[in-house]
């Protein structure tokens, strides 16, 4: 987990918990609030892994193109 993936969790999980603001954890992370607030679903119903980016250990998809696929 990189740097950045690790302090969205810590603002994301205080959010959750109540001590900021969804609009506190926007102004920290660069993000609009409405997306704090999916990311904290996503934290609820996935845990930590649910904020990873979904692509992560995927191939590009010129990958795919080369091989044939």
């Amino acid at each position: 987990m990189s740097a950045k993936e690790s302090r969205r969790v810590f603002v994301i999980e205080q959010a959750v918990k109540g001590k900021i603001t969804n609009r506190q954890a926007a102004e920290v992370l660069g993000l609009s609030e409405h997306q704090v607030i999916r990311l904290k679903e996503r934290m609820k119903a996935d845990g930590v892994a649910g904020l990873a980016h979904k692509n992560r250990g995927r191939d590009h998809y010129k990958h795919f193109q080369q091989v044939g696929l």
